[in-house]
Order: structure tokens, then C-alpha cells, then sequence
């Protein structure tokens, strides 16, 4: 019976620290250039407002005028409604300045940090690069 405690409990204290680890994995950000920050105009393709992540698709023309489709993610729902967001503030057709934090092998997907649609301005995840922080 001891044995089978002693078991138990150490399979329940590996679990407790295995699924920080696991959470940190998912939420890692390897994949873009915290870095910096790039600005970019396009028209809202599609607007997902879903678990695990929001998904914000739009199309923009790069540097040489021809269309990219992009796609680019905030946080959940809950997150992005404590941030002012919400399921219909975007809709097809709709024009967009978004700062974002892009993936470093150039594809064109990214996480949000501010967007700018119907002259609002909202706060994405995290701070732009390269902004002062405020003081508080």
C-alpha cells in the first residue's frame, strides 16, 4: 500500500511540473521577431473569434504592389473582450492598419500587437517593438 502512495504521488508531482512546461511550449513565440514591428494596410479577408486564438485574415499589397494574404493572431476571447475587442468588430471588406510581430522566415503570418479598423485604435497582445514602455 505504501508503495503504491509513493507512486501515485510521484506521478502527481511530475504532472505538476510538467504541465507549466507544456503551457510555456504553447504559448512560446520562436517563431516570430519580437525585434520589431511591421506595419501593414490591407482589407479584412476574415475575422475567426475562437479558442485557443483569435485569427484575424487580410490581404495587402508588399513592396513590389502584388497581394498577400495574411494571417495574423491575438489571444482568446475572453482576453481580447477585457481588451475591448469583440466577435463583429471586423467584417469582410473592412480597411486595417495593423503593427504587428511578424514570423522571422518571412511568411506572412504574425501576432498582433495594435490594430486600427473604424478609426479605433486597440491594443493586440503584448507592446509594439520598439516603443518606449509607460511609466507607471
Amino acid at each position: 500500500m505504501k508503495s503504491r502512495f509513493g507512486i501515485i504521488s510521484l506521478l502527481a508531482a511530475l504532472g505538476t511540473v510538467a504541465a507549466p512546461v507544456a503551457l510555456l511550449a504553447h504559448h512560446g513565440s520562436a517563431i516570430y521577431d519580437e525585434s520589431k514591428a511591421v506595419i501593414v494596410k490591407g482589407v479584412v479577408t476574415d475575422w475567426v473569434w475562437a479558442n485557443p486564438h483569435c485569427l484575424l485574415e487580410f490581404d495587402a499589397k508588399n513592396d513590389k504592389g502584388e497581394m498577400v494574404h495574411w494571417a495574423a493572431e491575438v489571444s482568446n476571447p475572453p482576453d481580447m473582450i477585457a481588451r475591448g475587442w469583440s466577435r463583429k468588430m471586423f467584417k469582410p471588406g473592412d480597411e486595417v492598419t495593423i503593427w504587428m510581430i511578424a514570423a522571422k522566415n518571412g511568411e506572412p503570418i504574425g501576432r498582433i500587437a495594435r490594430v486600427i479598423v473604424d478609426g479605433k485604435t486597440y491594443g493586440g497582445m503584448g507592446r509594439v517593438p520598439g516603443e518606449a514602455r509607460e511609466k507607471q
